[in-house]
């Protein structure tokens, strides 16, 4: 079988209404070694906005398709992606860094998606309301129109599946820009994948752009609708220019997740082993990562102690070239700076390394602090890197109050007796709790959103995807005109 992916044909371009050249190109970069895998074309404001008229044409006629092709579409595109299941791991190993473990997790994840997308088309997509007699009113689910997704490098494959499949199964068209360190696995693979499966063509644009060009994609009065995942900082940019027209704006930002150990739980060891997952998984780069650890005070000493043998014989290597590495480098190698930034303002201020602090070119190693306090960066900031930020508590109520001390709401983890668990769970401020289980989690079929500066409110998965890329529109509908008297 031939590959997904035709250099010959994409090498130098990007995609809008097929492969065509941009305004410049750039090098895709493997982190690990620095070799340049392939070239792509950049994109200019003007290509943006002829692909947003193109796009929203094209939508007005993708509305016309019976749903019954739609699913069809779908359930061929899922297929598809299990043929190619290999070249796209391996080009997501080589671009982000990422272990074949991880690779394979997306694209598994990414089926799912289709085969929910699949399901779209054919389910309920209205109400039938009360109304006054001789009258029908009714209310259904429209597209916004044009979603214009900005997707980041992390997670390229699922949260780049997460938005185009339920946003064009609901009946949208979508503009995608990839993150640059992403621009194969996170959307040159749709747009390839999407074309073999049959996907009327302008309905899906890969459009990879910087800087002020990249601006068009949240002011073009063709988009309907701007989805980003990424920092909360940049969300927030976003979010202040496209919401100036009133475009829908959905952003899922920046976490930093509590990992709370009470002094109740069962077995240490399995409690460790989750918190080392949740911490080094993906080197940290997840918005779900155990940003800061608060542990029991009767319970410190042996948690370190635990934490820090396991996490020393974790392997940090190229997983292209190592398949025993548990994570690879940083996708953007110059982040190790920020991270050896961090472990020296936590030492200068009073925390205690036990660990890691030392970096080898895009390689950090993990890296274990302790006694972390409000002040330090490792406690303010998401990390997005290797880093165990330890705090000790007496009290539940310290433990919540520490939880909850940061503008992010994401995810948290809180492990323990099941009822107490529960009972600290329902105080925390974040829009996913995980009892006795690790703090990064995720699948198609649960709504996955957060709070505070994480998130804006826009949940994404099965059901409430309805929510996300469709808006009401209300009809009545009476036998005649009435005779509306005029006088009062």
């Amino acid at each position: 079988m031939a590959n997904l992916l035709n250099w010959n044909e994409m090498n130098g371009k990007l995609y809008s209404n097929g492969w065509r050249e941009g305004v410049q190109n750039t090098d895709i970069i493997e982190p690990a070694t620095g070799k340049t895998l392939a070239q792509v074309a950049l994109g200019a404001a003007e290509t943006i906005s002829e692909a947003a008229k193109v796009a929203a044409a094209a939508q007005k006629e993708w509305m016309r398709v019976p749903p019954e092709e739609k699913r069809a579409l779908f359930i061929r595109a899922e297929a598809l992606w299990r043929d190619y299941a290999d070249e796209i791991c391996n080009w997501t190993m080589q671009e982000i860094g990422a272990t074949r473990s991880k690779a394979q997790f997306e694209i598994n994840f990414c089926s799912d998606e289709f085969l929910e997308a699949a399901s779209y088309p054919t389910q309920h997509y209205g109400a039938l309301l009360a109304d006054r007699a001789h009258r029908m009113s009714y209310a259904v689910r429209v597209p916004y129109g044009v979603v214009a997704a900005m997707t980041p490098s992390n997670v390229p494959l699922l949260l780049t599946a997460r938005v185009i499949a339920p946003a064009l199964a609901t009946g949208n068209a979508v503009l995608l820009k990839p993150h640059p360190n992403s621009i194969v696995c996170g959307g040159f693979v749709f747009a390839r994948l999407f074309e073999e499966a049959g996907l009327p063509s302008g309905l899906l644009h890969v459009i990879p752009a910087r800087g002020k060009e990249a601006e068009a994609f949240e002011t073009n009065p063709n988009i309907s609708m701007v989805h980003f995942t990424g920092s909360s900082a940049a969300g927030q940019r976003i979010a202040e220019t496209a919401s100036r027209s009133l475009k829908k704006v959905s952003i899922s930002g920046s976490g930093k997740n509590p990992f709370v150990v009470l002094d109740d739980v069962a077995d240490l060891d399995a409690v460790v082993s989750t918190a080392v997952y949740s911490t080094f998984y993906f080197g940290g780069q997840s918005c779900m990562t155990a940003g800061r650890h608060l542990i029991h005070r009767s319970l410190i000493d042996e948690y370190i102690n635990r934490f820090v043998a396991a996490a020393s014989q974790l392997v940090v290597d190229n997983p292209v070239t190592n398949p025993h590495a548990f994570y690879g480098p940083m996708i953007q190698p110059k982040e190790v700076n920020r991270q050896d930034e961090i472990v020296k303002d936590a030492v200068a201020k009073g925390a205690k390394l036990h660990l890691g602090g030392k970096f080898n070119g895009p390689f950090f190693y993990p890296t274990v602090l302790s006694g972390v306090r409000p002040g330090m960066q490792v406690w303010e900031q998401e990390i997005f890197g290797p880093i165990a930020a330890i705090t000790a508590f007496d009290t539940d109520s310290e433990a919540i109050q520490m939880a909850n001390d940061t503008p992010y709401g994401l995810s948290a983890a809180v492990l323990g007796s099941q009822v107490r668990a529960t009972r600290i769970a329902e105080q925390l401020q974040t829009g996913m709790v995980h009892i006795n289980d690790r703090s990064t989690d995720d699948s198609a079929y649960v709504p996955f959103g957060g709070v505070k500066l994480s998130g804006n409110g826009g949940r994404y998965g099965s059901y409430v995807n309805w929510d996300e890329y469709t808006q009401w529109r209300w009809f009545t509908v009476s036998e005649q005109p009435s005779r509306i008297p005029l006088e009062h």
